[in-house]
């Protein structure tokens, strides 16, 4: 599949999962097989919960039809969505991020073709964002957020180190690192645990040292033995030679309270790199309203010699796929969800990153956070889906790993990138 001109992962949240009943057909003794429509999302914890709870239920109240319906933290998310994809029997709405995840789905007749079944409210929804769930010219998810990532800093921090502005190049992002520790202050917010928020920090050295086109050549090649790419992992093992991280982030989840998002929201460390969701989850996991006016956002920094610039992001959104054997009335609630009522609230309550055709159409203000990163995707030149979905699971999983790997010690650059050609050369 060719990447797209333009591309728009995961809208991480945490917390245990749940399981939860709605609808006028549903009672207190209801289990999955009772409900008439499966629903897994990972939006659990408030406000989306209990949003997206609200409109099954309303919808629900007109349709007549029940909902059973499953938030599952992200990276349980896909655990357990492995394994209902290979007993080829899965729920009959899904999140998705698009790219090689959903074309594998495609592929195995997991999912329903959802050209022509949307007429009734396709035409609220971006066309750019409905790109990485289009599969041969055929739409197969619908996007209800869309976004990038980039370093979300607290400036009172920065400004404690001395550090006047953001750096915009990889030597002087290192500089301001060392600024940091030097001032007493844990540069990066990392969840260790959860290998996924790292890979951010190769992908993107990769992206500024080979390329956009240079990453859709290794691709198509299935080999990333360009010196970029090893490059890339040299420069990212540098940054964590320094310790930039905060203590015990080898074992620390992305959620919770003793996590990445908790870890910024409670002014402890000085930057994540995260994307559209961080913000909100910050505000969440501290238990605070978050950093306020202390909060800044700046895109991932050059790299000298290497052809990425800063407004090329790695980024994506989230959607939901229909499962192959889901009702044919699943479709009129994906249109409900998005008519502008309904996406004006995912905005306020998200808060997500809208895909509207129309944002001013939806009569809401935007989050300061949110803003930040409309206002990058607004100066983008470009925007590569992230390579964890971007590529088939096999290798998207190679790269996490081979990134968890390299943190740790246990693998080198080069023997990171064989790791991954290792994968490629098994998908063909």
């Amino acid at each position: 599949m060719s990447r797209p001109l333009v591309r728009l992962r995961a809208l991480a949240a945490a917390g245990a999962a749940a399981a939860l009943v709605v609808g006028t057909a549903a009672c207190g003794d209801d289990s999955e097989s009772d409900a008439d429509i499966s629903w897994w999302h990972i939006q659990n914890n408030d406000p989306m919960l209990s949003t997206w709870e609200d409109m099954a239920n309303e919808w629900s109240e007109d349709s007549g039809l029940s909902f059973d319906i499953q938030p599952i933290e992200n990276q349980a998310f896909k655990d357990r969505m492995g394994t209902a994809a290979q007993s080829g029997e899965v729920p009959d709405l899904f999140q998705t991020w698009g790219g090689g995840v959903l074309a594998q789905q495609v592929e195995a007749g997991l999912v329903q073709d959802l050209t022509g079944k949307l007429d009734d409210c396709i035409d609220n929804i971006n066309p750019i964002a409905l790109e990485p769930y289009t599969i041969d010219g055929k739409l197969y998810g619908v996007p209800f957020d869309a976004g990038v990532v980039g370093f979300w800093y607290n400036k009172d921090l920065f400004a404690q180190a001395g550090i006047d502005a953001p750096p915009t190049t990889w030597a002087e992002f290192l500089d301001d690192v060392q600024a940091l520790k030097d001032a007493g202050i844990a540069p990066i917010a990392l969840a260790g645990g959860e290998p996924w928020t790292a890979h951010y920090y190769w992908a993107y050295l990769a992206m500024r040292l080979a390329g956009l086109d240079g990453l859709e050549a290794g691709a198509e090649a299935g080999d990333f033995s360009g010196e970029g790419f090893v490059k890339a992992g040299e420069m990212f093992a540098e940054l964590v030679a320094m310790d930039p991280f905060q203590e015990g982030f080898e074992a620390t989840s992305f959620g919770g309270p003793d996590g990445q998002s908790a870890h910024m929201g409670s002014g402890t460390t000085a930057m994540s790199l995260m994307g559209q969701w961080a913000p909100n989850s910050m505000a969440t996991e501290a238990g605070n309203d978050g950093l306020g006016d202390a909060l800044g956002f700046f895109p991932f920094p050059t790299v000298e010699g290497g052809p990425g610039t800063t407004t090329e992001y790695l980024g994506g959104g989230n959607g939901f796929a229909v499962g192959a054997d889901a009702p044919e009335e699943i479709f009129d609630f994906l249109c409900y969800i998005n008519q502008p009522e309904q996406m004006a609230r995912g905005v306020e309550d998200g808060p997500f990153t809208t895909v509207a055709a129309d944002p001013a159409s939806l009569g809401v203000e935007m989050a300061p956070g949110v803003q930040m990163v409309v206002d990058a995707m607004g100066s983008a030149t470009g925007v590569q889906l992230y390579l964890d979905q971007e590529y088939p699971p096999a290798v998207g999983g190679a790269i996490v790993e081979a990134t968890s790997g390299l943190i740790v010690g246990e693998l080198s650059p080069e023997e990171m990138v064989q790791m991954i050609n290792e994968a490629w050369a098994e998908e063909a």
